[in-house]
């Protein structure tokens, strides 16, 4: 590579014109280079037909090439080291090529003293920090510009960067930093330009950089560790871009942030910010464009005036807890506003007419939220820009005009209108560029229109939770690539569907057809097909196994008859299939493939027969098994126990029999939630030790997330396997087995004997645990204490005996208990709780006393029989009643105890949603009546304000 050398020893002439000797050590330079001819924008264009000083790439001052750009060139493989011998060079850019790597930074740059902007963003360099900081402030003093983002830097960043005091713009974004942010950087008198997006950066931000004179350009967004709050800014502040989004930064936003009047752009969402937002905040922003504050918690009142800044062109307030109306605003005629996104919060009262005066506005989103009264859709008729519509999960109707009328858009891209109190389709027939829409959970009734399968090219059609009957003849379904008609009264036969659709969602409808090979053969791209909860008949075509790409196929609560077909367990691919309550027969063929991608198998509610196959231990993926409710029969599955991502296994209601031991099978399964084996012939001593490792049940992790599929209509669609098991006594349908929140074991209605293992103390964080009609023998294991969460515990129908822990009353939580038919003994231990269970709860057992079988034990002092046949309807201290003051002061205990656990519920969304439901069970349990009448009337009022918000 002496080219280099030669080309720079010979460019000190001052010429207007390039010398051929230029023009031909550059050329050498380009055949020494290796880059794609095909792709190249600037090296393909030197060529020996054209003066170079006319060449993309070249800087020339003064005769002298001071500069040399080949950013985003198709070149690969290494940068030489020679161009460490281009002394005089000043700019150097080789950013964003396709796959240049630099071994050795200090030996590229050891020689460029004279560089001052220096660009190698995607270049790999992989160095880590005190080795790529000490190369550049050693070699480099004059730097002004450096751009090092997306180069596999490590950290921290080291403190000899403070050396290069010339520095004005620093770029280090989607870097490994993984370090805090080192206060040098405000000691850059300089600077303008600091980019530390993505780094993985930690600890406090200092705030003195939000104050930097000079600075006008912030971004340090995706820096989830990264926390902070906004200073106070101070007057003149030239800061003209602020990107703070997805970190952990919260606090109020400063009054001060209106003097930063040449504000452009402000993003702070995904944070932790609280507070209004008020007029005064907003006074000096007039060079405002983009303002950006969603998923945080502010709240109060949107201002009016923000609508009003007049270059603005984009608001999001999205997810947060705005509340009140907004109120109408001026100069809607002449706003530049293109973007508003208001949804999820609280916002009430009417739309604005202002808004659908907003000629420039592309995209307006105000869903979830409390808006009232009637919109006339025909009012964005002059919105002629308007791509995308969400007004959907409100409280207002939407009136889409008389008879004949229709909307004619011819921009409208995206349209959402779900539960908007729709009694109608609105005529689209016009809107030939419609791509998205959503008209589902409205009072839609009658029949699916013909022409709406003339709209589009539809990407997604989303028609469920109507009242649709059926669809009107003739139709011809040609374009589509979702559809989604679940939860109608759609009846006859399947329609036959085009062969790109990837989404299809027919499910709790009344089709009686059989499956029709059509609906699936040469689906090679449909990942999501559901037909559950119809009446289809008839057996499963083999053409299922056509669709190559499928990932979810749920055919569950219908009538199919039949064999499973052979080839659709050897299908690849992460597929989770569910026939659940159908008619099939025969046994599971034997047929699962090495590599096997299975991810649930729920088979339950069948008459399938024999053993489980082994192949199916090839499915190392397997997270759901459900083969309950057949008419298996088998040992235990112990060739499953190297399954380590198994969550679900239920075996109940077959013929399973023999031991479980634990050198043999339950090994590692560290994911496992819900064991039922409940109703077959198992038998031997419960095997304790192994019970240890399954972990989730130990200790209480963090709450996972299944993947997400692909959204219709700009939803997320989650589907995860659904499970029927026993518990508190009755059947529970859960339709989703949320990973790491639910955990169940169930052994109950076998064989087994010997002691319960005290082990099952360790489960901290289990739910229910039935054992409950085997032959155990033995006392309860006071371990049991441990059990914090658990809801429901029912050890009835066997042979235990001794007395009951005293542990058990610490089990705050406990909504079912049925100690009945053994053979306990003894006091019955007091607590805020195990006295309100019902008598019938320990029958069976003749030596136990107390509350709630007998008032009083052997050896007390002598008080009135109660019967325990004969509990008191309630507990009132009204008229000539008797105050029963251990029942009373058994509920204020549990009532204060429930008031501390339930108060932060008020306040956390998403414990809310997901604890009503048990809070319930305990409720009807143990409150007496009128307490019971006023907890409903609290959870009904309470429920009734989230589902105004939320619910469609």
């Amino acid at each position: 590579m002496s080219i280099y050398s030669s080309l720079f020893n010979h460019v000190n002439v001052v010429s207007a014109q390039c010398l051929a000797h230029q023009q031909s050590l550059l050329l050498q330079l380009k055949d020494t280079l290796i880059f794609d001819a095909n792709h190249s924008t600037i090296l393909v264009k030197w060529n020996q037909s054209s003066d170079c000083c006319s060449w993309a790439g070249i800087s020339r001052e003064e005769g002298r090439v001071t500069g040399l750009d080949l950013s985003h060139e198709p070149i690969t493989g290494q940068i030489p080291i020679e161009i460490s011998r281009l002394k005089k060079l000043r700019i150097l850019d080789l950013s964003e090529t396709s796959d240049l790597r630099i071994s050795n930074l200090r030996m590229l740059v050891q020689n460029l003293t004279e560089l001052e902007e220096l660009y190698l963003d995607s270049v790999n360099i992989s160095a880590p920090g005190n080795e790529w900081g000490q190369a550049l402030s050693s070699s480099l003093p004059k730097l002004r510009v450096l751009s090092l983002a997306h180069c596999g830097l490590g950290g921290p960043i080291h403190q000899s960067l403070a050396k290069l005091q010339h520095l004005s713009v620093i770029k280090l974004s989607f870097n490994k930093l993984s370090s805090p942010v080192p206060r040098l950087f405000g000691n850059f008198s300089n600077l303008t330009s600091l980019r530390l997006r993505g780094c993985n950066l930690h600890g406090t931000f200092p705030k003195e950089m939000f104050q930097a004179p000079t600075l006008r350009i912030l971004s340090i967004s995706d820096n989830g560790l990264l926390e902070g709050s906004l200073p106070e800014f101070p007057p003149n502040s030239d800061l003209q871009f602020l990107g703070i989004r997805f970190t952990n930064f919260s606090g109020p936003l400063p009054k001060s942030i209106a003097t930063l009047t040449q504000l452009v752009h402000l993003d702070l969402s995904h944070n932790q910010f609280v507070g209004p937002i008020s007029s005064a905040h907003l006074e000096g922003l007039l060079n405002l464009v983009s303002f950006n504050l969603s998923n945080n918690a502010f709240n109060g009142n949107i201002p009016s005036s923000l609508f009003t800044l007049p270059l603005l062109e984009m608001i999001d307030l999205s997810n947060n807890q705005f509340s009140g109306q907004i109120l109408e605003f001026s100069n809607a005629h002449s706003s530049m506003l293109e973007g508003i996104d208001l949804s999820s919060n609280k916002l009430e009262g009417s739309i604005p007419m202002s808004i659908f005066q907003l000629r420039q506005l592309y995209h307006l989103g105000l869903s979830y939220n409390m808006f009232n009264g009637t919109t006339q859709l025909d009012m964005i008729k002059d919105l002629t820009k308007l791509r995308i519509l969400d007004l959907s999960h409100n409280n207002m109707s939407v009136n889409v005009g008389g008879k004949g009328s229709n909307i004619s858009f011819p921009q409208l891209f995206d349209l959402r209108l779900a539960s908007c109190n729709l009694r109608k389709f609105p005529n689209l027939s016009h809107q030939l560029e419609l791509n998205f829409l959503d008209l589902s959970a409205n009072q839609i009734y009658g029949d699916i229109p013909n022409w709406i399968w003339n709209v589009g090219p539809f990407v997604l059609l989303n028609l469920s939770h109507n009242h649709l009957m059926s669809i009107e003849e003739p139709y011809n379904i040609s374009h589509l690539s979702g559809l989604d008609l679940s939860f109608n009264q759609l009846h006859g036969k399947i329609p036959i569907l085009p062969p790109d659709v990837y989404y299809v969602d027919l499910s709790s409808n009344s089709f009686t057809s059989s499956i029709p090979s059509e609906l699936v053969k040469n689906h090679r791209n449909t990942f999501y097909l559901s037909l559950s909860n119809n009446s289809l008949t008839g057996i499963i075509p083999d053409s299922i196994c056509e669709v190559i790409n499928m990932q979810v196929l749920d055919l569950s609560n219908n009538n199919l008859t039949g064999i499973i077909p052979t080839c659709m367990l050897a299908m690849s691919g992460n597929i989770e299939v569910n026939l659940h309550n159908n008619n099939l027969s025969g046994p599971i063929p034997d047929l699962f493939p090495v590599g096997c991608g299975l991810r649930t198998l729920n088979l339950s509610g069948n008459l399938l027969t024999k053993s489980i196959p082994k192949s199916l231990a090839n499915c190392r993926q397997l997270e759901d098994i459900d083969l309950g409710n057949n008419q298996m029969l088998d040992t235990f599955p112990i060739f499953l126990k190297n399954i380590s991502s198994l969550r679900v296994l239920i075996l109940r209601s077959n013929k399973f029999y023999g031991q479980i031991t634990c050198t043999e099978s339950i090994g590692d399964w560290p994911m496992i939630q819900i064991v039922d084996i409940a109703s077959n012939n198992f038998s031997g001593e419960l095997p304790g030790k192994c019970l240890t490792k399954w972990h989730t049940m130990i200790t209480v992790g963090g709450i996972k997330h299944s993947p997400a599929l692909p959204g219709l209509i700009g939803t997320e669609h989650h589907y995860e396997v659904g499970a029927a098991i026993i518990n508190k006594g009755l059947e529970m349908k859960m339709p989703k087995i949320v990973p790491n929140r639910f955990t169940y074991i169930d052994f109950s209605s076998n064989k087994f004997h010997g002691e319960i293992p005290k082990e099952l103390g360790q489960f901290i964080s289990l739910y229910g645990l039935n054992l409950s009609n085997n032959v155990l023998r033995g006392q309860i294991p006071s371990s049991f204490g441990n059990m914090r969460q658990i809801e429901s515990l029912d050890l009835s129908r066997n042979h235990l005996n001794g007395t009951i822990p005293a542990s058990l009353s610490n089990l705050n939580f406990l909504g079912f208990l049925n100690l009945s038919y053994n053979q306990l003994h003894g006091r019955i231990p007091t607590g805020n709780q195990i006295q309100t269970f019902s008598a019938d709860r320990f029958q069976g057992n003749q030596g136990l006393c107390g509350l709630p079988v007998t008032l009083n034990c052997p050896g007390d002092a002598a008080a009135p029989d109660i019967s325990p046949e004969t509990p008191k309807a309630n507990h009132s201290i009204s008229g000539n009643n008797e105050i029963e003051w251990n029942l009373i002061s058994a509920e204020i205990g549990f009532i204060v105890g429930f008031g501390t656990v339930i108060g932060p519920l008020m306040f956390r969304k998403r414990w809310r949603k997901w604890y009503f439901d048990r809070v319930e069970d305990i409720a009807f349990s143990i409150l007496p009546q009128i307490l019971l009448r006023k907890w409903l009337s609290w959870k009904m009022g309470t429920r009734r304000r989230v589902r105004s918000r939320r619910a469609s």
